[in-house]
């Protein structure tokens, strides 16, 4: 659907007919509308772009708050004087179809009281052919606007693969849409997909919407036995009271439940004062609002499908894509989703760059969902064509459109062109195959395809013999098994019928079943008795007849009781006592009752019920505690029974240490350097760090938390750098242990000196010591989790030490950091910053750089002063290497360095860093 930006006014050359809202206004659209120099009836040059200047655009509202973008538009305005322009059909007769699917027709007549035109019925409803066709169970449709082939995909054969047939124009956005080009060059490709209908948007988009394909003009004709939506509601009508208006809630109610489930994203009730925003049946005139939830539903099935008509409103296209994931992410996925991304045009607010990340959102979204990934089939496609004075695709000229076919490689071709010309009619017939999909390759369970079975014309079926053929992986279906057993409960001893099926593959199949109790069969329908209580899982594993076989497997479970035993409980834990904070990890174990059995246990300390069998807690404060097991069977009505094990936590035994003692300050240049002495009682447990405390006057010391002197461990001296030449400080000193803070040591002054340059180290944790529960002085940010950037991970082992930082490696969008804010001295001769770092990827290109590790100076203001370098997934390494940066056009400022490691949708990239230093001399 259109949406922000109808296509009429394009049109009005062709359809005179068509009625256009008040808010547009027209520019001169067609190729005789102006004297003009004549153009070269061919090439670039032959249509050129009228009177847009993008400085009188509108202003962008990419960054306006949805509800505050309002709309404006002004159509294209081409003059293709002089220019030849292919006639319709060429690139159906350069391209055909695989196969002929072509049905013979007889014309009837409707009754005239309908006012319909003469309705072509088919001569026989046998399909000619039953090929494969994959067995989808969801259909997405990502319906984009207003470009061409040659617009978006004009260097194909160079940016995607080779042999694809495209032109670049002297007018494009190819550099825009590199998501595009990536899904296109990942999945399959079609480069004759023509949409068949002039003019541009209208018509093609409702043919995909809605069915209706009789009609060339934007009021489609309603078909006699409906529309989709006809068929998604069961029926022609809507609820009761149901409105003639898109912009007012139904306030009626319906009954009855859909055979399919889907979901509509976007403005499509933009073809308001045509009619065509409505469902009107010619039978009493009446106009048919889409109700906004499926009878027999709640569930919101209507996303953003009025903010146009209603408000005048621009939608971003990131809030539909979002708003869709959430969708599914909350309701699952549809049978039947149609997502339309529209805000990229000239006139409107171009985002053409966001269009095409949306897209790819929604996309990534649904191909790394390992629910939806294999038994998807998704259709990313424009509903724009360029013809005449319409657009200067003038190459293709016979309505053609990018359409890239994304599915499983199991069904889908990867990495594949075709040049077969598929039509909008091919499309529609693929999201039917998948809608009424009974048994792979079949339309239904009779094998038929007449108008009954599909709300199109019969001249449209055509393309229902095997839609879009030329993608599909052909071979037979994929082997697949089935193991069902009955009864599934009851008491042992107790003898199950076991039932076996097998499909796909290649006959003859050979059963092999596993009872989960050491007993097995090659029957392919046994029986088996369990003769003690207990859960078994029975499997079952089919092989095929192919050469190399093939197997699949499929698992079916029993729950078997022991007659006479009660439901009983059993609660134990390790340890039972110790000092806080302490660990325990507890046992349940349940016997007797039915099977399987549910665990929830509660601590007795407050904390949330874990319903593990065998679960962790921590207690932190110290008391006697109660933790108790429930246990459920699986008997109707259930029954419980319940355990309780006894938690002593005590209280640590140890005080807070005493201050440290001989405090010393010596002064350096632009710095200080700090020793004391370890406090005379650790008040019995180990002092794991000390806190400097520092200020400008005696007495007023605070707390560092930046600097050589900050998130210290258990040492004796620290260096603090960044400071003023003649200004006196003054420093206290803590000692910490796990009980608490000491007292502060006694106060030492300072003041540094501003000549000489005295060699050291200015990052503070230079080798991330202090692991992911004290990160200070670092910053650290991630997509993900940021608390495991600084880990210990065997996986990605340190240089040296303990820890190191990971940044990245998720295989999936992310962006990690990792900075420190450092002062550096003046006067001295070197400031060299160095870090040792490990690239380790699953990316396969040799010339791509999908994932990088920006390595970055910033200032307080948070602008980046300079990138010091960029690695990516080409720069991967074994083991690990040093790499050095001098900073001395820094000197004397305070500066931020910054590293970013940022990774695509997919493939991991891991960037390890470890031994950081900043070394000044």
């Amino acid at each position: 659907m259109i949406g922000r930006k109808t296509r009429m006014a394009r049109a009005a050359a062709i359809l005179a007919a068509v009625v256009l809202p008040t808010t547009f206004s027209l520019g001169a659209g067609s190729a005789s509308a102006g004297a003009g120099t004549r153009h070269p009836a061919t090439g670039v040059g032959s249509c050129t772009l009228k009177g847009w200047n993008p400085k009188a655009d509108p202003a962008d509202a990419k960054s306006l708050p949805v509800g505050k973008r309002p709309q404006s538009y002004i159509p294209d305005n081409y003059d293709c004087t002089g220019a030849v322009f292919a006639a319709p059909g060429t690139e159906f007769r350069k391209f055909p179809q695989p196969h002929d699917f072509t049905i013979v027709n007889r014309p009837s007549i409707a009754p005239r009281d309908l006012n319909q035109a003469e309705v072509q019925t088919p001569e026989t409803a046998t399909n000619p052919l039953a090929p494969y066709f994959p067995p989808f169970q969801h259909f997405v449709i990502i319906y984009r606007e207003n470009h061409t082939f040659d617009d978006y995909l004009g260097d194909c054969a160079t940016t995607v693969i080779a042999g694809c047939n495209g032109k670049v124009e002297s007018t494009n956005h190819i550099s825009s849409v590199p998501y595009l080009h990536s899904m296109a060059k990942t999945y399959a490709l079609d480069d004759s997909y023509s949409t068949g209908t002039q003019p541009p948007s209208g018509p093609n988009h409702w043919w995909l919407f809605s069915g209706q394909s009789q009609s060339s003009s934007q009021q489609q004709t309603y078909p006699g036995n409906g529309t989709q939506f006809d068929r998604f509601l069961t029926g022609d009508d809507g609820p009761e009271d149901e409105g003639t208006s898109a912009c007012t809630a139904p306030t009626g109610t319906s009954s009855g439940s859909s055979p399919y489930t889907f979901v509509m994203n976007g403005d499509f009730y933009w073809m308001l004062s045509s009619g065509s925003g409505y469902w009107r049946n010619p039978a009493d005139g009446k106009l048919e609002v889409l109700p906004p939830d499926r009878p027999g539903t709640t569930i919101p099935e209507e996303l953003h499908y009025n903010e146009y008509t209603c408000s005048g409103q621009n939608i971003p296209d990131t809030t539909v894509a979002n708003d869709y994931d959430n969708f599914v992410k909350t309701n699952g996925l549809p049978a039947y989703s149609f997502v339309e991304l529209f805000n990229d045009h000239p006139g409107t607010y171009q985002d053409i760059p966001t269009n095409d990340s949306a897209t790819n959102d929604v996309v990534s979204s649904l191909m790394s969902n390992p629910t939806y990934k294999d038994n998807t089939l998704i259709i990313v496609t424009e509903d724009d064509t360029q013809n005449g004075n319409n657009g200067p695709d003038h190459v293709s000229n016979t309505y053609r459109v990018p359409i890239v076919v994304i599915g499983s490689p199991t069904y889908v071709k990867q990495h594949y062109l075709s040049h077969v010309a598929y039509t909008t009619s091919n499309v529609l017939a693929a999201m039917e195959r998948t809608m009424e999909n009974v048994k792979s390759g079949i339309i239904n369970s009779s094998d038929s395809i007449g108008t009954s079975t599909f709300p199109m014309t019969t001249a449209d079926q055509s393309a229902l013999g095997d839609p879009l053929e030329d993608f599909w992986v052909q071979g037979s279906t994929p082997l697949s098994a089935s193991a069902t057993g009955s009864p599934s409960t009851g008491n042992a001893p107790l003898t199950v019928n076991f039932t076996g099926t097998a499909t796909g593959g290649t006959a003859p199949y050979t059963y092999n079943w596993t009872f989960g109790d050491g007993a097995t069969s090659t029957a392919q329908n046994p029986s088996h008795t369990y003769s003690g209580a207990g859960t078994y899982t029975a499997t079952l594993t089919v092989t095929d007849g192919s050469s190399p076989a093939k197997t699949a497997t499929s698992q079916v479970t029993t729950n078997v009781s022991a007659v006479g035993n009660p439901l009983a409980a059993t609660a134990s834990a390790n340890p039972t006592s110790g000092q806080i904070p302490l660990g325990v990890t507890f046992t349940g174990t349940a016997t007797g009752g039915t099977p399987g059995y549910t665990y929830s246990w509660n601590f007795g300390d407050g904390s949330a019920v874990s319903t593990s069998q065998n679960p962790s807690h921590t207690y932190s404060a110290a008391g006697t505690y109660t933790a108790t097991l429930t246990v459920t069977d699986s008997a109707s009505p259930a029954n419980t029974a319940s355990s309780t094990v006894t938690i002593t936590a005590s209280p640590v035994q140890g005080t807070a240490p005493g201050a440290p003692t001989g405090l010393t300050a010596s002064p350096g240049t632009g710095q200080a350097s700090l020793s004391w002495t370890t406090p005379s009682s650790n008040g019995g447990v180990n002092i794991t760090s000390y806190k400097v405390y520092r200020g400008t006057s005696s007495g007023t010391e605070t707390l560092l938390t930046s600097g050589g002197c900050s998130g210290l461990g258990a040492v004796n001296s620290c260096t603090d750098t960044g400071l003023t030449a003649g200004q006196t400080y003054y420093y206290k000193v803590t000692a910490v242990n796990a009980i608490g803070e000491s007292a502060q040591s006694n106060e030492a002054s300072v003041t540094p000196t501003g000549t000489g340059c005295p060699s050291s180290q200015l990052l503070g944790d230079p080798g991330f010591e202090g692991g992911a529960s004290n990160t200070a002085p670092w910053t650290v940010t991630s997509t993900h989790s940021p608390v495991e950037v600084i880990n210990s991970s065997t996986s990605e082992p340190p240089h040296s030490g303990t820890y190191d930082a990971w940044l990245d490696g998720w295989g999936t969008t992310d962006t990690d950091t990792l900075a420190q804010t450092v002062t550096l001295p003046s006067g001295c001769t070197n400031y060299n910053l160095s870090f040792w770092l490990h690239i380790n990827t699953a990316e396969t290109s040799t010339s791509t750089a999908y994932d990088t590790l920006k390595v970055q100076v910033l200032n307080s203001g948070g602008t980046v002063l300079s990138t010091l370098h960029t690695y990516s997934n080409l720069d991967h390494n074994t083991g690990y290497a040093q790499h050095t940066f001098s900073l001395a056009s820094y000197a004397g400022q305070t500066v931020t360095l910054k590293f970013t490691g940022a990774e695509d949708f997919e493939y991991q990239t891991s960037f390890v860093l470890d031994d950081t230093a900043l070394n000044v001399s």
